[in-house]
Order: C-alpha cells, then sequence, then structure tokens
C-alpha cells in the first residue's frame, strides 16, 4: 500500500507585544521549525519593525522551510507610559486585534493545526476555541518570577502580607 507524503503540522504562534516575550517565543519558534513543523509567527506591526531594524531576524529564519512573518496593525506601545498602560493594551488587543487574528487563521493557508499564544493574550484562545484548533498557552516569564507567582498562596496563608520592608543600617556581611 502506497502512503502519500506526510505533511508538516501548521502551527501559528502569536506572541504579546513586549520585546522579552516576543524573544522567548522566536526560539520556541526555532526549535520548532528545527523538529520540521510548519510556522507562521504573527507579531504586532511595531515590534517587527524593530526586530527586523535591530536583529536580522528575516534572513535567521529565511533558512526554515515553511517558516513565515505575518503582521498585525496597532497596539503601539509610547514612552512615557501613563500608569494604567498595561490595562489599555489589553483592551485595545481584545477590541482590535482579535477580529484581525481571528481572520488570519481562518484565511490561513495551509490551514492551522495548531495555535501557541502567550499566557496572557486570553483572546488567542476564544478564537482557537471558536474555530475550533487546539491550543496552548506559553508563559514567558523567568523562574524567578515564576517562583514568586506561585508563592504567593504560600506567602498570604502565612500571613506575610503585606511584605515589611526592613532598612539595613549596616550592610549585610
Amino acid at each position: 500500500m502506497e502512503r502519500g507524503p506526510i505533511l508538516s503540522p501548521h502551527i501559528l504562534i502569536f506572541p504579546a507585544p513586549e520585546q522579552g516575550h516576543v524573544n522567548s517565543i522566536l526560539k520556541l519558534a526555532e526549535l520548532l521549525c528545527l523538529a520540521g513543523f510548519k510556522i507562521t509567527f504573527i507579531n504586532f506591526q511595531d515590534i517587527h519593525e524593530r526586530l527586523a531594524r535591530h536583529a536580522d531576524v528575516e534572513a535567521r529564519f529565511s533558512k526554515y522551510h515553511g517558516f513565515q512573518f505575518k503582521t498585525i496593525p496597532g497596539c503601539q506601545t509610547k514612552d512615557p507610559r501613563p500608569a494604567d498602560w498595561v490595562r489599555k493594551l489589553f483592551q485595545e488587543m481584545e477590541v482590535k486585534s482579535k477580529p484581525i487574528f481571528k481572520k488570519m487563521v481562518i484565511e490561513s493557508n495551509p490551514a492551522v493545526n495548531h495555535i501557541i499564544g502567550d499566557g496572557v493574550m486570553g483572546f488567542v484562545y476564544d478564537v482557537a476555541v471558536e474555530v475550533g484548533i487546539r491550543a496552548i498557552q506559553m508563559h514567558c516569564i523567568s523562574a524567578c518570577s515564576f517562583w514568586t507567582f506561585f508563592s504567593i498562596p504560600d506567602v498570604a496563608a502565612a500571613h506575610q502580607l503585606p511584605i515589611k520592608v526592613v532598612l539595613l543600617t549596616s550592610p549585610i556581611s
């Protein structure tokens, strides 16, 4: 019995619009390319422009067959940032980026088999459920941040909140 060629799964990857998130998820994309997956890396336009300007990202990923960059407009972060910029950024992404992202998923050629989204972007999973594609979250935090985040319930249970700051008058030896 003759079998046809085995097609590589197509994974759509979408990081949050902050450089640390993009860098971490680009490393994952490269590992998946090395394993033979087709990757579409969706990025916000301003972040992608910075990558192209300050790193040779296009050339770096052009060597992987089936890898492509796509961009979504908007969600630009400006400096100085107002105190509530994170909340406003996520609201803007939910309203503006979700419909564009959904259209990209539906119209993707080849069809998307899996979605990997940044753990802070809930609308990515909403779209995956709506179109019936499996999705996983990638959390782009350091080991120290991860440990701190998961220690908070223990600190609260031990009645250590709020944390008391102790000022040292002499250096620690």
